[in-house]
């Protein structure tokens, strides 16, 4: 066996333990919900009126139905699929896994600290027997990994400008999809997410167009990795952001806490962005 065998051999293990490292995080949602018992996970939820650490960390495991499950899971693995993508292309393996590691632990301690704190003792929103559970704080988390790799590739392909102005178009497109799905305006929001995706689009072929004068085939053809990484992690952050952002009305004595989803997205930025510049 050859050296370079030996280090495509060594590469696919790893590879393959990251996918299990990955997956472990949906089987043990998974077995906590189909397996803990009912009196035992209403003992991991956090109740406002009677906060403790451990239920704010252990509460991002417990999901009311199974629908709920689903929806997490989807969206933790598309979004924690194309961050593992993007920090390998920026060839930041190492920093991804202390960033993966990190956000699991804190972001559902700082979520609920931010929720108990505006929710409970300043808003006066939710009464003391109120609970809050569910891993979307964690993925929204996650969607700030998402950000930072994304900013962080468009900035080595191309520049920091060029990255920074599309970074932010695809969350400002999910926000405005947000603000139009809200049931206080009626109006559609598909269009306006498409149009979003679209100028983003425009604003990158214009910030990125070379002074030579190619043709437009010339240049997708020149650019057509950047084109379909950009457009797909693109997509999928401006509908992230725009499902975290969207606020609904109480429905069952339930509602989406745009609060808990705001403060991980936050978080898992700011925990991303500071990451990379000290690793």
């Amino acid at each position: 066996m050859t050296a370079s065998d030996t280090q495509l051999l060594s590469q696919n293990q790893r590879d393959h333990g990251d996918v299990v490292a990955l997956f472990g995080v949906a089987i043990v949602l998974i077995s906590v919900h189909l397996w803990l018992p009912s009196r035992l996970a209403s003992e991991f939820v956090f109740t406002y009126g009677n906060p403790s650490l451990v239920t704010a960390w252990t509460a991002a495991t417990i999901h009311d139905s199974t629908g709920h499950l689903v929806s997490n899971l989807a969206w933790y693995g598309v979004v924690i699929g194309l961050a593992y993508a993007l920090y390998t292309i920026w060839s930041r393996h190492r920093l991804f896994w202390l960033l993966y590691g990190s956000l699991l632990v804190i972001s559902p301690l700082i979520t609920v600290a931010v929720d108990y704190w505006f929710l409970y003792q300043q808003w006066e929103l939710v009464g003391p027997n109120s609970i809050a559970f569910g891993f979307s704080s964690v993925v929204s988390a996650f969607g700030g990994l998402l950000v930072v790799g994304l900013a962080g590739v468009v900035a080595e392909w191309y520049s920091w400008r060029i990255s920074t102005v599309t970074t932010l178009a695809f969350i400002l497109s999910g926000l405005a999809g947000a603000t139009v799905r809200s049931p206080f305006i009626s109006f559609e929001s598909t269009e306006l997410m498409a149009a979003g995706i679209l100028a983003v689009a425009a604003v990158g072929i214009l910030l990125g167009w070379n002074r030579r004068r190619f043709s437009p085939q010339q240049w997708l053809s020149t650019h057509y990795d950047a084109v379909v990484t950009v457009g797909a992690c693109g997509f999928v952050l401006t509908a992230l952001v725009a499902g975290m952002f969207t606020v609904e009305g109480v429905s069952a004595g339930r509602f989406s806490n745009v609060l808990a989803h705001g403060t991980g997205f936050v978080t898992g930025v700011s925990v991303a962005a500071a990451g990379s510049h000290l690793v």
